[in-house]
């Protein structure tokens, strides 16, 4: 066998001779045992084994992957990048030296080595930097802020502020404010039925009468009369009893021959009282009136409170509604900033060429899906706006109106203890809606009891008592037709003085009765009645049973926002670490541009759901609340 000498380390730089090279040889099958060394050897450049061989060097000697935000830390996806490429690097050298390689010639060909090292940190340091996901601050709840104009003004406000500006200028409780004062002037109305009435009169006649007889006192008698007649008059607010009084004065002058006072002057002072027995005894119209605006009255203070609680919660649930839209622009920012560095990483990616162009045109599709629900987030604030400041104002030119407003209250994020028995047995004595029906009912009772008292017979007992005087000039004549002659002066006061001595007193006691026969109107009324009412407890029973299943649905869906609060939360957790290992496979080649983005795009659903259910679970609260006092 013929050996061939090995050539010179330093050969001169002349042309050799060509040599004959021999026939090759026919191919030969490769040995399992070298393909499986030569699949090791690939597999061991790949870089996924020197990755978490090194991963797991850097964590032994303290390093973190994360920081204390819990974001990726930057230094260490430097080290991990830089340290791998090197070590990659090394292990390629070994291999090549171990097969009798050119290193040199192999790695970098014909072109300098310096150029080569560069363009190998190009392409480590941009995958370096693109496994930082958020180098701002990391996302909390509570700390966004809406999007102001350049001249406009942002305003802090707390819940209570907004609840106390909502109850002094909301024009839904204005206007709930006038129904107690209007009925309690409904309610002055009905008492002054049973005020006392006062009542005068005053006439003046003149009359003469042509005589027919010598006992007419003259050819013909000429009268002139004058009347001043006074009553006070009273309904009894009780018993149904009315009660009067009048006072008639009346003074007459006469040239009537057999006149014995002229002028003469009559006065009559009587009493009289009137008590029905049986209608109108225990009720009648008048009462019944007065008992329903009374009652009435009490409905409108009920529906106040019930309108002012109302008002209240649409004013925490819009409150949490701004809230929520400003943290979905938050969001929804963070997510197209995310998207944005994507892109320019992968633009770096591509221009290097190491990456497809396919993949640049993803990441711009996510930009500009990032951009429509960004925008589709703003439009919901500016809505979810207009709708808290309606709440909050009384006009349109209010200066509340061109500012934004930015809620400061946070959630409540702790699990409140749900006693449903005690909130179904305060709802059934609290309830706004069921007071108010079950002061409906009484009017209904009301009803049923003047129905009832018109179905009776009408007796009443009647008394009265008069005391009358007569005073004037009294004449005396010595015949029929003697002169006149004054005996006695005298006047209006001597009647009064009569009355006052009770010289001619009269009184009288009587019974009236009267009953329409059949009387088929006011049976058939009171039938009615009893019908509505037996309609109106079925309908109270029934708003009973709904207020127990409205309270034991509320209560329980506290306890299931609590826990969908916490499934939300954990499953935003897990998307965070999902995104974070997704970036950082990204930044090592194991992972493609699509599968970032949806990372991204989970995570952010994550934060979306999560903050629903932040805010589901403050409503449910409220709702519980509600349904125990007012009603939903």
């Amino acid at each position: 066998m013929l050996v061939e000498p090995s050539p010179p380390d330093f050969a001169p730089d002349v042309a050799s001779p060509p040599i004959e090279q021999p026939a090759p040889a026919a191919p030969t099958q490769t040995p399992l045992a070298a393909r499986l060394v030569a699949i090791a050897e690939v597999t061991l450049c790949s870089g996924f084994p020197t990755q978490l061989g090194l991963g797991a060097v850097l964590i032994l000697v303290g390093a973190s992957p994360q920081t204390a935000e819990g974001q990726l830390s930057l230094p260490y996806i430097v080290v991990l990048s830089f340290a791998d490429a090197a070590l990659i690097l090394l292990l390629v050298w070994l291999l090549l030296r171990a097969h009798g390689e050119d290193v040199r010639g192999t790695l970098c060909g014909t072109r300098p080595a310096g150029r080569e090292a560069l363009v190998g940190l190009a392409l480590v340091i941009p995958m370096g930097l693109s496994g930082q996901q958020e180098t701002v601050d990391p996302y909390v709840v509570g700390t966004a802020l809406p999007p102001v104009d350049q001249d406009g003004t942002l305003v802090d406000i707390t819940l209570d502020d907004a609840i106390a500006r909502a109850l002094e200028l909301n024009l839904d409780i204005q206007s709930a404010r006038l129904g107690p004062q209007i009925q309690r002037y409904a309610l002055q109305a009905a008492e002054s039925v049973f005020g006392p009435t006062l009542s005068s009169s005053y006439g003046y006649s003149n009359a003469t009468n042509q005589s027919t007889s010598q006992l007419d006192g003259g050819a013909q008698t000429s009268t002139q009369r004058q009347t001043f007649n006074t009553s006070l008059s009273k309904t009894m607010p009780w018993y149904g009893g009315r009660m009067s009084a009048d006072f008639n004065n009346s003074r007459t002058e006469t040239n009537n021959a057999f006149a014995t006072l002229n002028p003469s002057f009559r006065s009559n002072v009587s009493v009289n009282y009137t008590q029905p027995l049986l209608a109108g005894l225990s009720t009648d119209n008048q009462r019944t009136a007065l008992e329903t605006q009374a009652i009435l009255g009490q409905i409108s203070d009920i529906q106040l409170t019930r309108q002012i609680a109302t008002i209240t919660f649409r004013v925490r649930a819009a409150y949490w509604g701004l809230r929520a839209t400003i943290e979905q622009i938050e969001i929804q920012r963070r997510n197209l900033a995310q998207a944005q560095e994507l892109l320019a990483q992968n633009g770096i990616r591509v221009q290097l060429g190491t990456m497809a162009d396919l993949q640049v045109v993803q990441a711009e599709a996510q930009v500009s899906s990032a951009e429509q629900s960004l925008l589709n987030a703003q439009m919901q604030w500016r809505n979810q706006e207009l709708i808290f400041k309606q709440l909050l104002v009384s006009s349109a030119a209010d200066p509340l109106m061109a500012q934004t407003l930015n809620p400061v209250g946070l959630p409540v994020l702790v699990q409140q203890v749900v006693d449903i028995d005690g909130a179904i047995s305060t709802a059934l004595n609290q309830r706004a809606d069921l007071r108010q029906t079950r002061q409906q009912r009484d009017i209904s009772e009301l009803d049923i009891a003047v129905t009832r008292n018109n179905v009776r017979p009408d007796l009443s007992l009647t008394a009265a008592y008069s005391v009358q005087g007569v005073g004037g000039d009294r004449f005396d004549r010595s015949s029929l037709g003697g002169e006149a002659v004054l005996a006695q002066s005298g006047g209006y006061l001597d009647g009064l003085d009569a009355i006052w001595a009770q010289d001619t007193p009269t009184w009288s006691v009587g019974l009236n009765f009267s009953y329409p026969i059949g009387n088929g109107a006011a049976k058939a009324n009171l039938r009615r009645a009893q019908l509505q009412m037996e309609q109106t407890d079925l309908a109270l029973r029934n708003q009973e049973l709904a207020i127990v299943t409205q309270v034991t649905n509320a209560g329980l869906t506290v306890n299931d926002t609590y826990l969908l609060l916490q499934a939300a939360q954990r499953s935003r957790e897990v998307f965070e670490r999902a995104a974070e290992i997704e970036v950082t496979r990204f930044a090592a080649g194991a992972s493609t541009n699509y599968e970032v983005s949806q990372s991204q795009d989970a995570l952010t659903s994550a934060r979306l759901s999560e903050l629903r259910a932040m805010i589901n679970y403050e409503n449910a609260i409220a709702e519980f609340e509600l349904v125990q006092y007012i009603g939903g």
